[in-house]
């Protein structure tokens, strides 16, 4: 991936060209976490009528948030179930097509600092496909690091 992107917008396109090359996505977002107000905010997306740039929700308290939060390990999803279980606007995303999830932990320092979200047609991702797609959310560290 060559990209001469001069803003943090042209970034995230870049990365999710990237990931649509590889993965024939439906729908790609980054998710900043904030811990101080406990809210996790959206940094991009390529369905604004589905997950607007700038929406935020609250941080979850759950089996998933812990293995993303503090485990660092990425999530799969495979199904409409795995959705269910643990995005409260399932039926949304439903509605779009998506039946399976990659949720890829941006570390910093120790930290999870954020996500990568990728999500598909159902059973399209394995952990190998997640865990080759975690270098390109390291490499977008800086993106998600709050500025002064």
């Amino acid at each position: 991936m060559v990209t001469k992107a001069t803003t943090e917008t042209a970034i995230f396109s870049a990365l999710e060209e990237h990931s649509a090359r590889l993965h024939d996505h439906l729908l790609f977002t980054c998710l900043r976490f904030d811990y101080d107000g406990l809210v996790m905010s959206r940094l991009y997306s390529n369905r604004e009528d589905v997950s607007p740039t700038g929406g935020s929700k609250p941080l979850p308290s759950s089996a998933w948030a812990d293995r993303l939060i503090l485990e660092g390990r990425s999530y799969v999803g495979r199904s409409r179930q795995d959705l269910k279980d643990v995005f409260f606007d399932h039926e949304a995303l439903w509605a779009i097509g998506c039946e399976s999830v990659m949720n890829i932990p941006v570390r910093w320092l120790d930290r999870t600092v954020g996500t990568i979200n990728i999500l598909g047609r159902a059973a399209q991702f394995e952990e190998e496909t997640a865990s080759r797609f975690s270098v390109c959310a390291q490499l977008a560290v800086p993106l998600f690091l709050k500025t002064a």
